[in-house]
């Protein structure tokens, strides 16, 4: 009797396995709308460099490439994950680079509060088996991701059942990984409350400031993988509002700019520094746009990045 439940999860498991084999898009299947999206892109455009951006919730709706003007220029499509730090962002673009995608550039963004740390239950929510011998080593305790990614499986078991069809209620993004529904507006008293939400979220990681030696090390690979592949890689500092700008421990800021600065120099990558490009009624929260933001960011994004390729 002491075997049966160490043996049921042993099969459960195996069930998983062989069904993300089968299906993969059961698992992430954000991750496998995007490699759809950018794959179109890379076939439909192959005489134009290949753009991809990779960042967190920020990205996913600040940056909205459809808007863009259709130029000779870099074709950019939103690759971007919500909750996707340093840890998840690692395990993108591995699988990115696994699939066979190659863009000219990459473009990753950098959430200060999540080298500080970053939601293990959740980003282990993502993970296929096939990530957990990469994962490990950025955990902040040992088998810390394992922990979860086999909670994770035990109480979604009924997420078998979309291997008929992964996408099946799945959020349709726009064709260049642009999300479709965006708020326009928000009220006073709204603002103000999601605002309090994400100073309870952030307040103590923005103050901390304390690079994780997991995240360092999953930032530091994540580098490593892109430039080994010859792909040019910038770094985003994503835009942020006054409040949310004046939570941070200013001594702990300056070490962490100082700390970005010193692996771009490492790694050879350039800096986009748009955290002062929006103002604060350009968010619903201080950190997350509204589309007024998102358009602003957008097109001064493009413009930004194509400066630095022309240099």
């Amino acid at each position: 009797m002491t075997l049966f439940p160490a043996a049921f999860v042993m099969v459960f498991l195996g069930i998983w396995a062989i069904a993300e084999t089968v299906v993969p898009e059961i698992t992430d299947t954000d991750y496998h709308a995007r490699l759809r999206f950018i794959r179109s892109a890379a076939a439909e455009y192959p005489e134009r460099p290949l753009g991809v951006l990779l960042g967190s919730s920020r990205t996913v709706w600040a940056f909205r490439p459809e808007q863009l003007p259709e130029t000779t220029g870099t074709y950019w499509v939103n690759g971007s994950h919500v909750g996707a730090g340093p840890t998840l962002n690692r395990v993108i673009v591995h699988r990115l680079l696994r699939d066979g995608v190659r863009p000219s550039v990459v473009a990753l963004e950098i959430t200060p509060p999540y080298f500080v740390k970053e939601n293990s239950r959740f980003v282990s929510g993502h993970f296929a088996v096939t990530d957990m011998p990469l994962v490990r080593r950025y955990a902040d305790r040992p088998f810390d991701y394992d922990y979860y990614f086999l909670r994770h499986r035990l109480t979604r078991a009924p997420d078998l059942a979309r291997v008929a069809d992964p996408f099946a209620g799945y959020e349709i993004h726009n064709p260049r990984g642009g999300h479709q529904i965006i708020e326009t507006d928000v009220s006073p008293a709204e603002r103000a409350k999601r605002t309090a939400l994400a100073l309870e979220r952030n307040g103590p990681l923005t103050q901390s400031m304390v690079v994780r030696p997991g995240a360092d090390l999953a930032f530091r690979d994540t580098l490593r993988e892109i430039t080994d592949h010859g792909i040019r890689v910038v770094l985003l500092r994503s835009p942020e509002g006054p409040t949310f700008r004046s939570w941070y421990n200013p001594d702990g800021l300056a070490r962490f700019d100082e700390y970005i600065t010193r692996v771009a120099r490492e790694y050879g990558a350039s800096i986009i520094d748009a955290r002062l490009w929006l103002d604060e009624d350009d968010f619903y929260d201080s950190h997350h746009v509204l589309k007024r933001g998102a358009d602003k960011f957008t097109t001064r994004f493009a413009r930004e990045v194509a400066n630095i390729s022309d240099h």
